[in-house]
């Protein structure tokens, strides 16, 4: 399995409520055929260096490697200005270990 962490930066100006509504059901909408298994969202309070943080979870590296080039993703991606002033740091990596 991998992961692909999405970081927002503090002060981006974000909106929540379509994030979780319409942005991240359209994620596994349009990422679930490429292998993306889960998603979960995190808020961090005033004073972290980030706002928002996506994990998403999918079944493999390679997966996620051929869903980044996907005209899906690019949709995904074209979505973020209608949540976010800010662009997102994708940092995707492979589970090593789990409990």
């Amino acid at each position: 399995m991998a992961t692909t962490t999405v970081l927002y930066p503090e002060g981006t100006k974000f909106n929540m409520e379509y994030y979780m509504s319409s942005h991240m059901p359209f994620v596994g909408k349009k990422l679930g055929p490429h292998g993306l298994k889960s998603w979960k969202v995190l808020e961090f309070p005033a004073g972290s260096p980030f706002c928002v943080q996506a994990t998403l979870e999918w079944e493999s590296q390679q997966k996620f490697e051929t869903a980044g080039a996907s005209p899906e993703m690019k949709e995904v991606l074209d979505d973020v200005p209608n949540f976010a002033d800010k662009q997102p740091t994708l940092m995707p990596g492979t589970i090593k270990g789990t409990s």
